[in-house]
């Protein structure tokens, strides 16, 4: 009895060891399972892309026509997640690209299971199997044509057959074609609204892998004009400006990015001028820059300006006398400091070039006497607007 219960407590940690050992064999074939569904998710997303894709340049109809989707078959083993993934993105992909003139239609009747009894049996079969049990059962399509998709596994691949046939009980084929892809192939996850070639879509992951540093060097070509004066007719005289800074982005999609940056402004018997900036941007076209597209920001800023000249009469909140006009005493010019606070839109093209519009408030300025308003809110008036190029390094 003794010896029993020795081998007894030795074989439980043993029994002990060898379900962990299942269960850690388990968690790892349910990780593997789960990497493999979400390539093979991907690969047959990419072949829909390519599909649609390939009808946008090539439409089987001429004009938009209705056609029902018939149905989306996957391989047994993949389930039905993958079947209505897959019928989500073929409709999304159908209804943001009108250039194929296909337009996907509603039909209940045709999913359904149609049961037809005549003189010679009972046939029971899917609406869109048998169009000829829809019309003697009465039910109408609203449509001429299905869509079916088909995946298949073949090898290392994955195949897609796609058909568009006619409603009715020749089942005719109006377009069909064949694509596959080598499963180790990674998809090219392009948008489903603005759907480029293969080739195309390559090029512009190569270009912004190349050009998607967190750091850009903006240099900026502008122009100042301020609000004419209600007291005078001595308005101030446009601001031209180069400016060179740098900015960081928060993160690679973009989204938010803030900049600093140092101007220089000069105008033979008018002023000198330098600046500095800060700026905080926000993406509004979207949650991340596009590849293809331009990118608005949003932006606020606040800056200060320090000027010397004759030209920087204007800026006091006093009109200027004639003496201090006409004064030719370089020793003795006129200076001043000015703080800026500034709002504005950029439109910028793969962050390399952009349009910058802005409009700018200058507090210390209490009178419109010598500098007007160019927009008045009531609650906020802003003294000058202006444009800039910008061109990023």
């Amino acid at each position: 009895m003794t010896r029993a219960l020795a081998l007894l407590s030795c074989a439980l940690p043993l029994a002990v060891l060898a379900d962990e050992k299942a269960d850690l064999r388990d968690r790892q074939l349910e990780l593997l399972r789960a990497e493999v569904a979400g390539e093979v998710q991907h690969q047959a997303a990419e072949l829909l892309d390519e599909l649609v894709y390939g009808w946008t340049q090539k439409p089987p109809f001429d004009v938009d026509t209705a056609v029902v989707l018939a149905g989306v078959s996957v391989p047994v083993s993949l389930g039905t997640g993958l079947e209505a993934y897959l019928e989500n993105h073929v409709a999304g992909l159908l209804t943001k690209n009108r250039a194929t003139h296909v337009q996907l239609v509603h039909c209940p009747a045709c999913s359904a299971w149609v049961v037809h009894s005549g003189a010679k049996g009972t046939v029971v079969s899917r609406g869109f199997d048998d169009p000829e049990s829809l019309t003697q059962a009465g039910v109408a399509s609203g449509s001429k044509h299905a869509l079916f998709l088909d995946f298949e596994a073949e090898g290392s691949s994955l195949v897609l057959r796609a058909r568009v046939t006619t409603l009715d009980k020749t089942l005719a084929i109006v377009a069909a074609r064949t694509l596959t892809t080598a499963t180790s192939a990674p998809a090219m996850l392009r948008d489903g609204e603005r759907l480029t070639s293969v080739a195309e879509a390559r090029k512009q992951y190569l270009e912004a892998l190349g050009g998607r540093g967190l750091f850009l060097v903006p240099v900026r070509f502008g122009v100042r004009s301020f609000g004419p004066g209600t007291q005078t007719s001595f308005n101030a005289t446009p601001f031209l400006w180069v400016s060179v800074g740098l900015e960081a982005a928060f993160s690679q999609a973009r989204a938010w990015t803030a900049s600093i940056n140092a101007g220089f402004s000069w105008l033979l018997q008018s002023h000198v001028a330098v600046m500095a900036q800060g700026r905080l941007a926000r993406l509004l076209s979207g949650s991340t820059t596009s590849l293809t597209w331009p990118d608005l920001y949003g932006f606020v800023g606040a800056g200060v300006m320090f000027a010397q000249g004759r030209g920087v009469l204007v800026f006091r909140n006093t009109n200027p006398t004639i003496d201090e006009i006409f004064n030719l005493n370089t020793n003795n010019e006129p200076r001043t400091t000015l703080g800026i606070l500034t709002i504005g839109l950029e439109l910028r093209v793969k962050n390399r070039i952009s349009l910058i519009g802005f409009l700018e408030t200058l507090p210390a300025l209490e009178t419109t006497d010598n500098i007007g308003n160019v927009l008045d809110l009531g609650f906020i008036r802003f003294q000058s607007f202006g444009v800039e190029v910008s061109f990023c390094f």
